[in-house]
């Protein structure tokens, strides 16, 4: 499908119902909520030091002078193991009365294969290796069961190539925000990109700004704690046509020694309206690497949960 044959006025029509309320909306940000590894403000504490892996009730602070470059890193032949989970719940009205209520949740797990590790660059092979749940994973960024997406990156996690994936889709988004240059507490940093959804080629932007908060002990190594506060709106007539807006703030946890993240969570609130239907939507992602045991910061029988998540009560949650 062309972008010009989903024009702002067809996008409004078919939204006129809240059976078609999810017509226009793609799954943009919901891949952003588990790609940017982020923690976000609805449904949460309002604090991203609040929000811990589950099964960990702290972190030990960890001192550390001077600058440090946050890269990418990886060995060949080298396998990373990360299991996700995620829910979303939303709320849809028609001239001011729930017409809808509905939640979804999915679990999976993908396994990260390292094919080549230059200087300035990697390649890895990625494949799901479980998932229960109906969401697409393609909306994620993410192959299905069945396929394997081969990833090539710069070490600052520009994407180069995303196997046969369009450079205009979601496949060529970060997958994480890192400085160009060294960083130390208290520097921030930011990115934006854009992006067609998969589904109805709906533009969408994304701008960004994280800020190192500090640094501390993650298994027998340190990590980068690093807040990550954002919104994605859609570009161009779109935004006359429609009232877009998704928010969220976040939290990763960065290995130095592996240049990995090993921890996440995201909790993403937005909302979309067109004339008399509105809707809105919160959604959490959490994401924590297993494999290799040496680098993971939860015990082996500890699964993601999203503990915490609260789903929307209100008509307007923006």
């Amino acid at each position: 499908m062309s972008l010009v044959s989903i024009s702002p006025r067809n996008c409004a029509l078919k939204f006129k119902t809240v059976q078609n309320i999810d017509s226009c909306r793609g799954r943009g940000a919901v891949f952003l909520a588990a790609a940017l590894l982020t923690l976000g403000c609805a449904g949460a504490p309002s604090k991203t030091g609040d929000i811990l892996p589950t099964g960990v009730s702290g972190f030990e602070p960890v001192e550390v002078t001077g600058t440090v470059d946050l890269k990418l890193k990886g060995e060949p032949k080298s396998t990373d193991v990360v299991e996700y989970h995620h829910i979303a719940s939303s709320r849809a009205y028609e001239a001011g009365e729930l017409r809808q209520e509905k939640s979804e949740a999915i679990e999976f797990t993908s396994e990260s294969t390292t094919l080549k590790a230059d200087a300035d660059r990697l390649t890895q092979a990625i494949r799901i290796t479980k998932k229960d749940g109906t969401i697409d994973l393609h909306d994620f960024a993410m192959p299905e069961l069945g396929e394997s997406l081969e990833l090539t990156t710069n070490t600052k996690g520009k994407v180069l190539k995303a196997g046969d994936w369009p450079t205009n889709s979601i496949f060529y988004v970060p997958a994480v925000s890192l400085p160009d240059v060294p960083v130390e507490v208290g520097d921030t940093w930011t990115m934006q990109a854009t992006w067609l959804s998969l589904a109805e080629m709906v533009p969408y932007e994304l701008d960004m700004v994280s800020i190192l908060k500090g640094f501390v002990r993650c298994g027998t190594g340190t990590c980068a704690d690093i807040e990550v506060n954002g919104n994605v709106g859609m570009q161009g007539a779109l935004k006359q046509a429609l009232v877009f807006r998704s928010e969220w703030r976040g939290r990763q946890l960065f290995s130095l020694e592996q240049g990995t993240v090993v921890w996440s969570r995201v909790n993403l609130e937005e909302t979309l309206a067109s004339d008399k239907v509105h809707r809105t939507v919160r959604s959490c992602l959490e994401a924590v690497l297993k494999e290799p045991r040496a680098n993971s910061i939860v015990s082996e029988a500890t699964k993601p949960q999203c503990v915490g998540f609260v789903p929307p009560t209100s008509e307007r949650t923006l």
